[in-house]
Formats: C-alpha cells, structure tokens, sequence
C-alpha cells in the first residue's frame, strides 16, 4: 500500500516537471522572438513563377510601358513552303562590255565601281593594234608612201626651180612695160606664168608635208550597251585588250531575279504560276514580293533533289543587291485553317517559345506555344491558345522581367 503511493506521488511529480518545462521552454522562445534587436529569419527568395502560373501587372505598370495586346485570330490561309535563296541579275540587264577589235585602252578614264553609266556612253577609246595581215599591208602601204615621196621631192626640186624662173621673168616684164618696151597683154603672160609655177609648188609641198606626218592612229570608241552600275573592273588605262575581251561588267539593278530550290516533294503543292515572298537578312523587318515566274526548273537536282525557281522581282530603291541571301516563301495549292498572332507576341524562354496571354485587368498568364509557318509578320499557331485570347505583344518581355524577378507591388517597371 505504501509503495503504490510512493510510486503515484513520483508519478506525479515528473509530470508536473515535464509541464513545467515545457512552459519555460515556450516562453523563452517568445522572449527570444520580442527581444530588441534580436536576429530575425532571412527573407525567403522569390520564386519565378512555373509555367502556366498567373503574373500580376498593375494598370500603372501596363501604362508605363505602352502595354499593346493582340487577339489570336482564326482564319483560312495556305501553307507555307519555305526555302533560302538569292539575288542574281537579269540577264538583259547584265552586260559585259567588251570591244570588237584588238587596241589598247587609250587615256579616257574607265568608269570606277559602283558609278552609274547610261546607254551608250563612251566608256573607253581603244587604240587599235593590227593583226599579222594588216601590218603587211601596212608595210606594203609605206613603201608605197616612200616611193612617191621621193617622186615628190623631185617634183618640188623641178617647181622650185621653174617658179624661181618665172618670178624672175615677170620682174623683167614689169621693168620692160614701165620703160614701154612691153606691151600690157606680155606683160599679163608674165604674171600669169608665176602664178601656174607658184600653184603647182604649192602642190607638190602640200603633198609632200601630207606624206611627212605619220598616219593617226586608228581608234576604237568602246560603248555602254545597257544603262546600269559598274560591278566590275577588269582592265587598266594602257593595257592591251583582245577583241571580245571583257572591259566593264555593268549590271541593271531596276530589277533583279531571285533562285530558290524547291524541293521535289513540294513540286505539287504549288500552282503554275506561284507568289514569292521573301526577307533578307539585311532587312529583316522589310517583306519584298514577286508575281512573275521567270522559271520552275525543269530539271531536278540528283543530289539536292530540288528544282530551280526563278522570280523576277522590282528593285526600284535598289535595296536588293547581287548576291544577297534570301529567305523565301511560297504558298502552296490548298487553305488550311490557322490561329494567327502577331510575331513580336512570342518569346524564347529555355528554348521554347512562350507568349503571355491576358487573363483579367492586372493578370497574365504564360503559355508555351507551338508555331507554324509564318506569314509576313504575323505567326500561325498550332497548339497552346485557343481562339479569341489576348496575348501582348509591346510589353511582353518586361512581363517575362516581372515573372522571372517579381517586383514589389509598388515598385513599377519601365
């Protein structure tokens, strides 16, 4: 009986310590939290949001930015067939001059890179050089010339000598009339003779100095035959240039023609006569058009397995430059339906293409989207929104900012 007391009063006490302990316990930890200037817990780290989790945006915030919203609109468009191509001349505008005969370019400057020439400017003067054949002519022709030129130093010698006679018999014939010694009618036979000896001198010296003068020598005017810009350069003032040697390479850029390989498996998804878009890299933002099919390859490639489309495109601002890559596309034969929103709408996030669709006034939300063919600038897309949702277009990257770092509220983004 004693010991079951005993034992009940231990009991007893060890459960009012345990209490009691327990209590000083808990009111420590509460002390400890209400002291002064005791260490509070680091703030936790902000989450990025997940996928598909809604990202507040204040009005105020939406203002700042010039926030724009597009709607994903359902329409009927044709697939887009895609390729890389570029820009190469015309042919009736891609000329390379070259002369008809042999020569040397003479002392007119040639046209430099990148000038503008017009139709029919005289771009060179060719001294000709003769072939084999003409300088044996022209060595027969000079012996000839040697010949009667000696014959006409002879002749001048005997003029010469005759007209020194006939001055000399018309100064007698002057003296004799004044003396009246002569009559009027011999003394006219004087004059008249000088004058016939002093004409056939004259001749013979007008020939002769003609013979003395060396021939001119010929030359060739070599002339623009298209209006158009110098892309090529390919001789030098003094050098000799051989009949049909190319001089200039003058290309008409008012209007270029663009290749692009289309694959064998898409032949029969375009019709006769095929728009091309395209984009280059030089001008991204800029969509350039073609509605004349010059080509649709009529051979296909062994290795590529595509044919060769030829487009012929305007170029009046002359944007398009020989060479150029291009990035083209071509619809194809059918409709097919599509969900279109603007390009500017899509992010890349870790690879994946995102947009950020409206769900109230200050909610949005992230949505991974897949895309299909592009239509100038706008993007079709082909699952992650349905019909009718808003996504942003200007401000969607300062929304990705605010899920990736979320701000305080009364913080605002600009």
């Amino acid at each position: 009986m004693d010991n079951a007391h005993t034992s009940s009063k231990s009991s007893a006490r060890t459960f009012t310590f345990v209490v009691t302990a327990a209590v000083v316990v808990a009111a420590g930890v509460l002390t400890w939290t209400r002291l002064p200037g005791a260490a509070s817990d680091p703030p936790l780290e902000p989450v990025p949001g997940e996928a598909g989790g809604t990202v507040p945006f204040l009005m105020e915030q939406q203002w700042l930015i010039r926030m724009k919203l597009a709607m994903a609109s359902p329409t009927r468009l044709a697939p887009q067939i895609v390729s890389t191509g570029r820009v190469v001349p015309a042919p009736e505008n891609h000329a390379f001059v070259a002369p008809a005969v042999a020569g040397v370019i003479g002392a007119r400057r040639l046209p430099s890179l990148g000038q503008l020439v017009r139709e029919g400017d005289v771009i060179a003067v060719l001294i000709q050089t003769p072939t084999a054949a003409e300088s044996a002519q022209i060595a027969v022709e000079q012996a000839r010339v040697e010949s009667e030129r000696r014959g006409l130093a002879e002749a001048r010698t005997e003029a010469l000598a005759q007209t020194e006679l006939f001055r000399s018999e018309a100064a007698r014939a002057e003296r004799l009339f004044d003396a009246g010694a002569y009559s009027l009618r011999q003394l006219e036979r004087a004059r008249t003779d000088l004058a016939v000896a002093e004409a056939g001198l004259a001749a013979v010296e007008a020939r002769l100095e003609g013979l003395a003068r060396p021939p001119a020598p010929a030359t060739y005017e070599v002339r623009a035959p298209i209006t158009g810009t110098v892309v090529g350069v390919s001789k030098r003032f003094g050098e000799q240039v051989q009949a049909g040697e190319a001089i200039l390479e003058i290309v008409n850029m008012g209007t270029v023609w663009v290749e692009a390989p289309i694959f064998e498996r898409d032949l029969g998804r375009l019709d006769e006569n095929p728009r091309a878009a395209f984009t280059t890299p030089t001008f991204p933002g800029r969509e350039f058009t073609s509605d004349v099919l010059v080509d649709s390859g009529a051979v296909i490639d062994a290795e590529t397995r595509a044919a060769t489309f030829v487009f012929e495109a305007p170029n009046p601002d002359r944007a398009l430059r020989i060479g150029m890559q291009t990035n083209i596309r071509l619809d194809a034969n059918e409709e097919v339906d599509v969900l279109l929103i603007p390009r500017e709408a899509v992010l890349d996030h870790e690879g994946a293409d995102i947009v950020y669709v409206l769900l109230s006034g200050e909610e949005f939300q992230r949505r991974d989207v897949t895309l299909g063919d592009a239509y100038g600038g706008m993007v079709a897309v082909v699952s992650g929104l349905e019909p009718g949702e808003r996504v942003v277009t200007q401000g969607a990257y300062q929304l990705k900012l605010q899920e990736l770092q979320p701000a305080d509220p009364g913080v605002h983004l600009h």
